[in-house]
C-alpha cells in the first residue's frame, strides 16, 4: 500500500512539474508585459525592447530578424548585432581591423557618442603580428596601446596608457592592452615600430572580451585569423532613479556622478534572486 502511495505522489510531482517552473519563471519576467522577450535564442530583456511601448528609450530598441536562420539581433541605434545581453551587458560582433592581410576586409569602425552605451572595462585591445605599434585613436587626449615585436619569447607588458596588466600574449607577434575608462570610439591605427627591421605580414588588431581572449589564446592563437568577427562587451549607463534600484536585491558594479544624476552601470540581482534589475528581481523560487 505504501509502495502504491509513493508511486501515485511521485508522478503527480512530475505531473506537476512543468507547470511550477512555468509559475517560478512567471514571477521574474525578463521583459515588459506583452513584449517580445526572446529573438531565437536570444533573450531581450528590459530595458531593450522592438517595440516603443517595450524599450525604455530609443537607444534600446533592437530589431529581430526572424527571416534569418537562426534568428538575428541588432540594436538599431549601433547596427551591432548582439550574440548575448545578460547581467547589464550586451556581447556584440566586433569589428577586426585588417593589414596587408591577403582575402581579409577590416570591419567599420565603431562611434558609439551619442547613446548610453560604452565598451566595458571588460574587453581587452588585442594586436597580432610583427614589428607593430596598435593605438587606439580618437578617444582624446588619453592615448592608449602597445607594441608587438618579432622577437621570440619577448617579455610584452607595454601598456603606454592606463592599467599595466599580465599578457596573455607575451611573446612573438602579439601584444595586449587595456582601453581606456569607459572608451566609446573603436578606430584604432597600426603602425610600423621599427623601420629597420622585417615589417611584412598580415596584422591585425580588434577589442573583445577578456574571457574569450584568454579561452581563444590558450586554445589556438590562429582562431584570432580566422574569425571574421569577435565578440565585444558593451555597457550602458542610466540615471538609477529611473528604474527604482533596490540595493536589497539588486547589485551594480559601478555607481558614478555626471551632470548631477547618479549612474549605475552592469548591474544585475544579487545572490538568492532572480529576475530583470531594471524591472525588479524578487527572491528564488526552488522546485
Amino acid at each position: 500500500m505504501k509502495m502504491a502511495y509513493k508511486y501515485f505522489l511521485s508522478l503527480i510531482i512530475l505531473l506537476l512539474l512543468p507547470t511550477l517552473f512555468q509559475l517560478a519563471r512567471a514571477v521574474a519576467p525578463i521583459a515588459k508585459p506583452g513584449c517580445q522577450d526572446h529573438c531565437g535564442n536570444i533573450s531581450i530583456p528590459y530595458p531593450f525592447g522592438t517595440t516603443k511601448d517595450c524599450y525604455m528609450e530609443e537607444s534600446f530598441e533592437v530589431v529581430c530578424d526572424e527571416a534569418a536562420s537562426p534568428p538575428r539581433i541588432f540594436i538599431r541605434k549601433t547596427n551591432m548585432e548582439v550574440l548575448n545581453i545578460k547581467d547589464g551587458a550586451a556581447v556584440v560582433k566586433g569589428p577586426i581591423m585588417y593589414s596587408n592581410c591577403s582575402g581579409r576586409q577590416s570591419g567599420p569602425p565603431v562611434n558609439l557618442e551619442g547613446s548610453p552605451f560604452f565598451f566595458s572595462f571588460g574587453n581587452l585591445f588585442i594586436a597580432v603580428g610583427c614589428n607593430i605599434r596598435a593605438l587606439l585613436t580618437e578617444i582624446g587626449p588619453q592615448v592608449s596601446g602597445c607594441d608587438s615585436t618579432c622577437v621570440p619569447y619577448y617579455n610584452q607588458t607595454n601598456i603606454i596608457y592606463g592599467q599595466e596588466i599580465n599578457s596573455l600574449c607575451s611573446g612573438k607577434h602579439c601584444c595586449v592592452a587595456r582601453a581606456p575608462y569607459r572608451m566609446q570610439v573603436f578606430y584604432p591605427s597600426l603602425e610600423t615600430k621599427n623601420e629597420s627591421q622585417d615589417c611584412s605580414g598580415c596584422k591585425l588588431t580588434f577589442l573583445a572580451d577578456q574571457e574569450w581572449v584568454a579561452f581563444s589564446y590558450i586554445n589556438n592563437r590562429q582562431v584570432f585569423h580566422d574569425r571574421e568577427y569577435v565578440p565585444v562587451v558593451l555597457a550602458w549607463v542610466m540615471d538609477y532613479k529611473l528604474w527604482k534600484y533596490d540595493p536589497k536585491t539588486m547589485s551594480c558594479k559601478y555607481f558614478l556622478l555626471e551632470n548631477s544624476l547618479t549612474l549605475a552601470y552592469e548591474c544585475s540581482c544579487r545572490k538568492g534572486y532572480e529576475g530583470n534589475p531594471y524591472l525588479g528581481c524578487v527572491g528564488k523560487i526552488n522546485v
